[in-house]
């Protein structure tokens, strides 16, 4: 009986990108011995031609050979978007097999990101509390242990089990609400550095439609543990301005990925040196001038909104422009 987890991995239109995460996913001595789930999201209707090429090109790429022992390959007809298209995906892989290992078309992997994965999910089966496992580390030249807990996700390259995925709540209002009744929500946000909170009420608002800030605020929520490697397991190839959410930059651009990371019993609470450096690494390093004078922005239109009474933010929602 296989017990490896099952990958799930996540494409759209990126042929280049895709093939860097399927050549470093075979090249994990575990590969040949995973099942692998392929969703591969359709355009739109109105797509330019150069879009519905590369969309071809990637699910010609993905049927070139068998990337891991067993490739099954979803092919949507119409488009979902990322976060649809993630949501349904991981929810019907991780309640068949009960654990599941989630990647998307822009990550390269270390050779021992699948052994790592699965020794996590394998220790960690029935500590409820922890709920995350990153294969992403910050490059924040600090000596760390070999694992560690971080408690904030990580979606670049990460693995879950079905009992923690059953609290993944996609309504961004009722998570909202719940960091504000509980009076979490600075925490939550790297005492009002981490760009998360805005990143929340812009799903509120209808701006933005987002998976991985709902899974950290669901998991947040409840003081579930995301465990973290030393140095990290993926490189994220994405900031190139060529996806779908993300612009370009190179401040999370990793040195060296680790060859490979032992997971052993560590204590469970979060890394307070990581914490703190990981506020300074948003605030000052991690984060442009234009960023950080958005952030600042957004962050002071929510405490605004949210001091206003009910009636005037119900009717700021119905006078509010389209699509903000």
């Amino acid at each position: 009986m296989n017990t490896l987890a099952p990958i799930a991995l996540f494409v759209y239109r990126r042929p280049w990108h895709t093939r860097q995460t399927l050549e470093s996913l075979a090249s994990n001595p575990l590969s040949r011995q995973s099942e692998l789930f392929i969703f591969a999201d359709a355009p739109p209707a109105n797509a330019p031609d150069k879009t519905w090429q590369a969309v071809a090109g990637v699910r010609q790429l993905i049927r070139e050979r068998a990337w891991c022992g067993k490739v099954h390959i979803r092919e949507a007809t119409t488009p979902k978007g990322l976060a649809a298209s993630i949501v349904e995906g991981v929810s019907e892989v991780v309640n068949r097999y009960g654990k599941i290992i989630v990647l998307e078309d822009d990550l390269y992997l270390s050779p021992g990101f699948l052994q790592y994965m699965n020794d996590a999910l394998v220790f960690y089966t029935t500590e409820n509390q922890v709920m995350h496992i990153n294969g992403y580390m910050y490059p924040l030249k600090l000596e760390l242990p070999e694992t560690f807990f971080y408690n904030v996700i990580s979606s670049w390259g990460w693995a879950t089990w079905q009992r923690a995925w059953q609290a993944y709540c996609g309504d961004a209002q009722k998570l909202w609400q719940a960091l504000q009744d509980q009076k979490r929500s600075t925490h939550f946000d790297l005492q009002n550095s981490g760009g998360l909170l805005p990143h929340l009420l812009a799903n509120v608002e209808g701006q933005i439609n987002t998976w991985a800030i709902k899974w950290y605020a669901s998991v947040y929520l409840r003081q579930g543990y995301c465990l973290c490697p030393r140095q990290s397991l993926v490189q994220n190839l994405g900031f190139d301005a060529s996806g779908t959410h993300a612009g370009s930059s190179r401040v999370y651009e990793v040195p060296q990925l680790a060859p490979a990371i032992r997971v052993g019993p560590i204590p469970l609470v979060e890394h307070q040196r990581v914490r703190q450096r990981m506020r300074a690494f948003y605030r000052y390093g991690g984060i442009g001038l234009s960023y950080r004078w958005q952030y600042w922005m957004n962050l002071t239109k929510t405490k605004i909104y949210y001091r206003c009474p009910v009636w005037l933010r119900r009717l700021y929602g119905r006078l509010k422009p389209t699509g903000r």
